[in-house]
């Protein structure tokens, strides 16, 4: 008896173990987006395919400032090409991070050489050297 006991005690913790390592569940494999930081749109400037402007955020850093870049671009429509800025104050001359949009694979290569490639469209490159350190 103390066989079978064993036997099905066992089979029912290798049955729950592989189910657990079957889970398909989207929770297990979701990647966590940071949330943008709450920002300040100044120095917006667009003309009829590019466009340009400035997130300000105080206390911004990298991790914060690469999120409000991406939250910016969502909004980007009808233009080819668009630089995003984020820095502390509107008086700064440095930046923390700096996004360069663009809508496809053409607009890549007027824009910027060619220096943008992507497998998917619109593209967005960043450059974050942050000169403060924060």
């Amino acid at each position: 008896m103390r066989t079978r006991t064993t036997a099905i005690v066992t089979a029912g913790l290798l049955l729950t173990t592989l189910t657990a390592c079957g889970s398909s569940d989207k929770e297990d494999t979701k990647v966590d987006t940071p949330k943008p930081p709450a920002y300040t749109v100044a120095n917006k400037k667009e003309k009829t395919k590019t466009g340009s402007a400035d997130l300000v955020i105080p206390n911004a850093t990298v991790a914060g400032a690469k999120a409000a870049i991406q939250d910016y671009a969502k909004t980007i429509d009808g233009l080819l090409n668009y630089s995003i800025t984020v820095v502390r104050s509107n008086a700064d001359k440095t930046y923390v991070c700096r996004g360069e949009w663009v809508k496809d694979e053409q607009a890549a290569e007027i824009y910027t050489g060619g220096r943008i490639t992507s497998d998917t469209w619109p593209a967005l490159d960043m450059n974050c050297p942050d000169p403060k350190g924060s």
